[in-house]
């Protein structure tokens, strides 16, 4: 019973090997060549260049070698150990290459938007310079219009206190005059009718 299993799994092999058929890639660090058979004893009927996409279509377990169809389509076996599962560089070269090509691009777009930015924010800078240099000049101008003004200001105040002194001045002075003339005048105002009575007794004689 065991030996007939064995058998229908045996047969199935072969189809079980084509069936795991799947994208694989040559070593990016060989340079194969393609065989007839599954292994080195087999005629060469070309290479296969490194990092080169290939379709694994079969598997000798007993050499390890795997069968392949590269991409002019020509079917052949290599040494399994130049197969791997993961893609080569030289197939992901490409995007890569478009990928580096982008982020230029995006590197190139950044550094303009920030030399754009960098000029506005500098214009930005001067234009707040001019207008306090502006300010700082309006301000000097205030602050000496001020100074004139308080000098101006101590001059009138000065003037006024002279002439309000002046004016105090006179009116003493007035004030004295008035009251020497009053008192003049009421020293010589009793003198008169005596003079008068004089002259007339005088007169009469």
């Amino acid at each position: 019973m065991k030996s007939r299993l064995l058998v229908v799994l045996l047969c199935y092999l072969p189809w079980l090997g084509v069936a795991e058929a799947a994208n694989r890639y040559i070593s990016d660090n060989v340079y194969t060549y393609l065989h007839s058979g599954p292994s080195n004893q087999f005629r060469i009927i070309g290479t296969v260049n490194a990092g080169e996409p290939v379709e694994q279509l079969d598997h000798d377990a007993k050499t390890e070698y795997v069968q392949i169809r590269d991409a002019e389509g020509r079917t052949g076996w290599v040494n399994g150990d130049f197969i791997q599962t993961e893609e080569s560089f030289r197939s992901r070269l490409p995007l890569l290459e478009e990928e580096l090509t982008n982020t230029k691009q995006m590197l190139a777009s950044v550094d303009e938007r920030h030399e754009l930015d960098m000029q506005d924010k500098t214009t930005r800078l001067l234009q707040q310079e001019q207008e306090l240099n502006l300010v700082h000049d309006q301000f000097n101008e205030l602050r000496q219009q001020h100074a004139k003004l308080e000098s101006e200001n101590q001059r009138l105040s000065s003037l006024m206190d002279d002439k309000e002194h002046k004016m105090r001045l006179d009116w003493l002075l007035n004030g004295g005059m008035v009251a020497g003339a009053g008192i003049l005048f009421g020293i010589l105002l009793p003198m008169i009718p005596l003079r008068r009575k004089r002259n007339q007794s005088r007169w009469m004689n």
